[in-house]
């Protein structure tokens, strides 16, 4: 299984992070029109949106070749806020951005979502 490139400090993200979790729920409609909604699993799905900025050109290539070759495959990402391991995570339908805007100055954005 794939893994997500680090940067060559390690980090896999930098500030600011936008992070959030997704629930799956369940509705139930009864006949007097009232309703009652649960959670159907126990924990929720995580959603990471990836700012960097100052890359160099083989941290960018690297990020971009990464991004071509999942299409829709899973790999594995080190949650930047907890540091465990997220085995099952796919790129997500927002765009990716991948610029170049001089030496070493290189700049990308992109979303990852746990699934199960």
């Amino acid at each position: 299984m794939a893994t997500f490139p680090t940067l060559r400090t390690g980090a896999v993200a930098q500030y600011p992070l936008d992070y959030s979790t997704r629930f799956a729920t369940q509705t139930v409609r009864f006949l007097d029109g009232s309703s009652q909604r649960y959670r159907i699993s126990g924990s929720g799905l995580r959603r990471w949106q990836i700012r960097l900025d100052l890359l160099d050109e083989s941290e960018l290539a690297a990020l971009i070749d990464f991004v071509d070759a999942q299409t829709s495959n899973t790999f594995q990402f080190a949650d930047p806020l907890s540091g465990t391991i997220v085995a099952s995570c796919v790129l997500s339908g927002d765009p990716f951005e991948a610029i170049l805007e001089a030496e070493g100055r290189g700049r990308a954005s992109l979303v990852i979502e746990e699934i199960r």
